[in-house]
């Protein structure tokens, strides 16, 4: 009896390892890795890790599911590089009216009971900042190139690139604030488009010479300003609808990283400092899920990420709204362009 059950054991050992090694080999396939024979041991352990957390949150979570992505065998350090909102002190702009502040209870019985700009020819295919903390430069140029074509009609993409290397008020591929952005674009005289002035600090990892020319620019800002009071869902989604995309900054934990379906939230991500933040991101929408048996209705926001479309829901994601999960409510703010 003994025997028979050290032969199961060991079967059923050898057939986890075989499932391990044909998922490892199908993630390597789908995502385009490639490693050396000394990296491979290292990789490959830190994708099964995750694969175990992954798992059990699919058996656990009905509200949302994590799958494998490009981020599965990567370090913290490495991921880290995708991240890199560095918000400066939320200051406003303008002076806070008291009847705007008062009105807002009446604004939500006349609000759509869903947005979604997904679909708007104004707004560019999702765009991917590879390893270099410029989530601050997508998240400033995506209400841009929005109000833009609202403006003109026509469909324009703005650069990036340009601001990661010529705004001094930010970092680089080191992180940065898209409001200082902004006020960098103000000042010098606008944003480039994307084709005089490409982006490649997915590649070089790094900012490179300045080339602004006032030729190649696409759109202008005149006017930049957080949305207040704050943090408030009502506001947001006035804003949202008045004012187009809205850019914000949130906090990514792990768990993030390996987002693929449902309305994302974390009892880990309720937090208490409104400056717990280290991602920006734009809001593009909203909506309330259908309740379901198991789980009940949740509002939640639709947002855009710059990971590329590979992840997420081709690039977005849902999050749950009115609660200001990962301080993604504290940090919105609108532009609008000259």
């Amino acid at each position: 009896m003994k025997f028979l059950a050290a032969i199961l054991l060991f079967t059923s050992a050898v057939a986890a390892a075989t499932k391990d090694e044909d998922a490892w080999i199908s993630y390597k396939a789908k995502f385009g890795k490639r490693y050396s024979a000394m990296e491979e041991g290292t990789r490959k352990q830190n994708f099964l890790t995750k694969l175990r957390v992954i798992e059990k949150n699919n058996l656990e979570n009905k509200k949302w599911q994590m799958g494998q992505t490009k981020f599965t065998d990567l370090t913290n350090t490495e991921k880290n590089l995708y991240r890199g909102a560095k918000m400066a002190k939320r200051v406003p702009v303008r002076t806070i009216n008291p009847e705007e502040t008062t009105s807002y209870s009446n604004l939500e019985r006349a609000l759509p009971a869903s947005i979604d700009y997904r679909s708007n020819k104004c707004l560019q295919p999702v765009k991917d900042q590879g390893p270099c903390s410029s989530c601050w430069s997508f998240a400033a140029i995506t209400p841009l190139e929005f109000n833009q074509c609202k403006k003109t009609g026509v469909a324009v993409s703005l650069s990036e690139q340009m601001s990661v290397d010529c705004d001094n008020y930010n970092y680089a591929c080191t992180g940065g604030d898209f409001t200082l952005a902004w006020q960098y674009m103000e000042e010098r005289g606008g944003a480039m488009k994307t084709s005089v002035y490409p982006y490649v600090s997915g590649t070089t990892k790094t900012n490179g010479t300045c080339k602004f020319s006032s030729s190649g620019v696409g759109a202008q800002v005149s006017f930049y300003d957080w949305t207040i009071p704050y943090p408030n869902a009502t506001v947001s989604m006035t804003y949202l609808q008045n004012s187009g995309p809205l850019p914000t900054a949130m906090k990514v934990l792990d768990s993030f990283f390996h987002y693929t379906s449902g309305v994302y939230s974390d009892p880990a991500c309720i937090l208490a400092d409104e400056y717990d933040i280290n991602h920006a991101v734009v809001i593009i929408g909203y909506g309330t899920t259908v309740a379901t048996s198991t789980v009940p209705a949740t509002p939640y926001w639709i947002v855009r990420n710059s990971w590329g479309t590979g992840w997420g829901y081709n690039g977005y994601f849902y999050i749950q709204r009115g609660v200001n999960m990962c301080n993604i409510e504290s940090w919105t703010a609108y532009v609008k362009n000259l």
